[in-house]
């Protein structure tokens, strides 16, 4: 039997273990186990080894086990069937990329609102908030000649350094609360 006829076998063998769940969710199931096998034979051949779709599918295990951990996977919430190492590499990176972005740009936007609090310590009146197209548009930074602009969709004044230290805290500490559980819940085994 060829390569691709033992793989179809496997997987309408588990489609029909299966069948406890609906046809959308059980096809998507065989979807996922189709491309982890297929990523696992392309990944073997670019470093040069001979692709084992017996060994393969060995390691995911008899069809029956492998639907009866999906079906209480999808039912109940427990975590996914082990062995599909390609999907939680990917899932690791994206959390790490989604961790890193978040502490950028929560402590970034957080440490902006507390630079614009203290120049406009520095600048009394220098800094001020715009609105434009009927208040579709908020622009909020330095006028260059304070003293001079009097424009009606313009609020300035010392206000703007109480509310921009209050943000900025309520978003650093947001930000630093949120990391805390990321990196909490890191350390245990989650799946999402």
């Amino acid at each position: 039997m060829s390569e691709r006829n033992v793989i179809r076998t496997y997987l309408t063998s588990l489609n029909r273990y299966l069948a406890p769940l609906s046809d959308e969710e059980a096809g998507e199931v065989v979807r996922e186990i189709e491309s982890h096998i297929f990523d696992v034979i392309d990944s073997q051949e670019m470093a040069g080894q001979e692709a084992d779709v017996t060994r393969i599918l060995a390691r995911l295990g008899p069809p029956r086990e492998l639907a009866a951990q999906y079906v209480s996977h999808v039912r109940s919430g427990t975590p996914p069937p082990e062995g599909l190492s390609a999907i939680a590499t990917v899932r690791k990176g994206l959390s790490r990329t989604f961790y890193y972005s978040l502490a950028v740009f929560g402590f970034g936007f957080g440490l902006a609102l507390f630079a614009l609090a203290f120049v406009n310590l520095l600048v009394p009146n220098g800094v001020a908030i715009w609105s434009s197209a009927d208040g579709n548009t908020v622009v909020i930074g330095l006028m260059q000649h304070p003293i001079n602009s009097e424009q009606p969709d313009t609020l300035r004044g010392f206000w703007i350094t109480p509310v921009a230290l209050i943000v900025g805290y309520i978003i650093m500490l947001t930000t630093h609360k949120v990391l805390g559980f990321i990196r909490q819940t890191k350390a245990e085994p989650h799946y999402v």
